[in-house]
């Protein structure tokens, strides 16, 4: 095992789409609709999948609860001034292992898992998600992208310390060989997605050639 600053607190993106899920699917029959719906959230990162289940799922409520159920340790809900926002939910490296963890770990995980392991090659919004783990390793594998900072960001939010706000964040995470594998980044602001991507994908195959499987969290993107 390999980790760097596991408790660091980073806004996750759309990695809390993994949390989102496991708590909508918790103990309910889907129909048709719902279950297209959450795979859509999980493999191509689709954000309006991700504000229905939001809002129908009690917003930070789904927060509260998972942190409860998983044990998480760091994650938090979004800043109260920014309810709607479930990107802003904060999140550790070592709070994403322990919702991995849990996947695998609860029958509603099964679903969320075979998904990711279907990760479209392009997200919904036009994102290239074959980076990190997806770019580094082969597979089989499931993965869930983060990214965010790349384009507009709300002009009402708080201080830009905050989450790393003003800075572009690009996560990768997953299970990988039965292995789980975390990196949350933050990169310099200005950063193009290509250039994100590249040093997330090198660091990837590092500590996996260093370890065979790892977890961290890099603030300055390097």
């Amino acid at each position: 095992m390999a980790e760097r600053r596991p408790a660091g607190v980073f806004r996750s993106a759309s990695v809390v789409k993994v949390l989102l899920a496991l708590d909508f699917l918790r103990g309910r029959v889907v129909d048709g609709r719902d279950r297209e719906m959450v795979a859509a959230m999980l493999r191509a990162s689709d954000d309006a999948a991700a504000d229905e289940v939001w809002e129908r799922g009690g917003r930070a409520e789904i927060v509260e609860r998972m942190v409860r159920r998983a044990g998480l340790r760091e994650t938090v809900p979004p800043p109260q001034d920014m309810p709607g926002w479930w990107g802003y939910t904060g999140i550790s490296a070592g709070d994403v292992v322990r919702v991995y963890r849990y996947a695998l770990e609860v029958p509603e995980g099964r679903f969320v898992l075979e998904q990711l392991g279907r990760m479209a090659e392009k997200g919904a919004d036009g994102f290239d998600q074959v980076f990190g783990i997806a770019g580094a390793v082969p597979g089989p594998w499931a993965v869930k992208q983060g990214w965010s900072g790349f384009e507009d960001v709300p002009d009402r939010r708080p201080a830009p310390e905050e989450l790393g706000l003003g800075r572009p964040a690009l996560h990768t995470t997953g299970v990988v060989a039965g292995k789980i594998v975390a990196l949350l980044t933050l990169h310099p602001e200005g950063t193009s997605a290509e250039a994100a991507a590249g040093c997330v994908t090198a660091l990837t195959r590092a500590v996996i050639q260093v370890t065979g499987v790892g977890r961290g969290s890099f603030p300055e993107g390097q």
